[in-house]
This record gives structure tokens, C-alpha cells and sequence, in this order.
């Protein structure tokens, strides 16, 4: 389980309202205080959310988000048309100050990119179709 602290971080970093995580029996749940935050920053931010794009009759393999956390491309970015195989790395989604690398579970070609660089994706969101 992370710290204290680094799901702290990561509550402030993403301007969460809620955040609840359960692991090892242990249960940890963060509220904001609505009248506090509406105080603090009358206008809140919005966080950069990946584009939903339809997946307009695609098919293919989805690969999906194992977590919540920010998106980021490879130093290549991996690109639609692209060919893969199974076990390349695609991209990775920074949680907690910590990047987890997204791997093809297929090979393939990169049919669709459904998210954008440094946009918030979310557990179990599409990110690539590959056919």
C-alpha cells in the first residue's frame, strides 16, 4: 500500500472531491469539504481529461487503463498504424509519482489512440484498439 502521504499528494495533485482505497484489508477514504473548497477556489479547475472519442465501428483488441492516473506517451510515441507485439510498451500512467508502463497484450496494428498526452484517464478506460 503507498503512503500516507503519496495518496495525500495524489488527492491535491488531481483536485480530487473523494478518494477511497482499499488494499490488505485496510481501507482509506479523503473528502474535500465542499464549503472549504468553494472558499479556497471559487472557480475550480478542470482537470485535463482524455477526449472521448468514439470508437466510431473499430474493432479490435482494447487496451485498457490498469489505473487512474495521468497518460503519457513513450519518448517514440506509438502512433496509429503503427505495428506491435505483444509486450511493447505503449505507454505509461504516472500514479502517485510513480509511472506504470501499459504493454499491447496482443499483436497487432494500432487501430485507434483513445487518450492524449498528459490527460487524466481514468480505471479500466480504453486507451488504444488494436486490430
Amino acid at each position: 500500500m503507498g503512503s500516507l502521504q503519496e495518496y495525500a499528494n495524489l488527492f491535491e495533485k488531481l483536485d480530487l472531491s473523494e478518494l477511497s482505497v482499499e488494499e490488505d484489508g485496510l481501507k482509506l477514504t479523503l473528502k474535500r469539504n465542499s464549503a472549504a473548497a468553494v472558499r479556497s477556489n471559487p472557480q475550480p479547475a478542470p482537470l485535463p481529461e482524455a477526449p472521448r472519442k468514439e470508437t466510431e465501428a473499430v474493432s479490435g483488441t482494447e487496451i485498457k487503463a490498469p489505473l487512474l492516473g495521468v497518460f503519457y506517451d513513450r519518448e517514440v510515441p506509438v502512433k496509429e498504424g503503427d505495428i506491435v507485439k505483444k509486450g511493447d510498451v505503449l505507454c505509461s500512467i504516472e500514479a502517485m509519482k510513480m509511472m506504470n508502463e501499459v504493454r499491447s497484450s496482443v499483436d497487432g496494428k494500432v487501430v485507434k489512440i483513445l487518450a492524449e498526452n498528459g490527460s487524466l484517464v481514468e480505471y479500466h478506460q480504453t486507451l488504444f484498439i488494436i486490430g
